[in-house]
């Protein structure tokens, strides 16, 4: 992307963002597994933009994509946000609960379920499982906001 283009989505982010009444600033960052990450830092309390289990922070990132795709109509523009860190600290949170259970799984034998996630947590688990674990499937079980991803051991 252009220094123009990341200008143009900071002001989107600081813009919205200033009218919710936050006062923020936005760090770019090229990141290699990630791509564009647009840091905010938020001078109040980060929480109430981040919510439970990063719920609000993944709407927040859904709202500013979709303005910023209709500024650039006929591209589609692949970017993240991030909240004082708060994504790369919860992958690295997915990523030891998920250890921890292979270890439970492989220990007894028995399926192991994780606690419940949004899908988007789901999905990391079960690219994380199979880019890493080739004797261990990951399946998703319950509904709604109950659904949780569930270790087995192949055959």
């Amino acid at each position: 992307m252009t220094t123009e283009t990341n200008e143009v989505i900071q002001n989107v982010i600081v813009g919205l963002l200033g009218a919710m009444g936050f006062q923020v600033s936005v760090e770019p960052e090229e990141t290699i597994t990630k791509g564009l990450v647009f840091n905010i830092v938020v001078k109040e309390d980060p929480y109430l933009l981040i919510g439970r289990q990063g719920e609000t922070l993944h709407c927040l990132e859904q709202v500013v994509q979709s303005i910023v795709n209709r500024r650039f109509s006929g591209q589609f523009l692949r970017f993240s946000l991030d909240i004082d860190d708060f994504n790369r600290k919860r992958e690295w949170y997915l990523k030891e609960t998920a250890q921890q259970a292979i270890v439970q799984l492989r220990r007894t034998g028995r399926p192991v379920g994780l606690m419940p996630m949004p899908n988007y947590e789901r999905r990391f688990i079960h690219a994380l499982i199979q880019d890493n674990y080739s004797d261990v499937i990951s399946g998703s079980h319950g509904q709604g906001s109950a659904r949780r991803v569930v270790l087995r051991l192949k055959n």
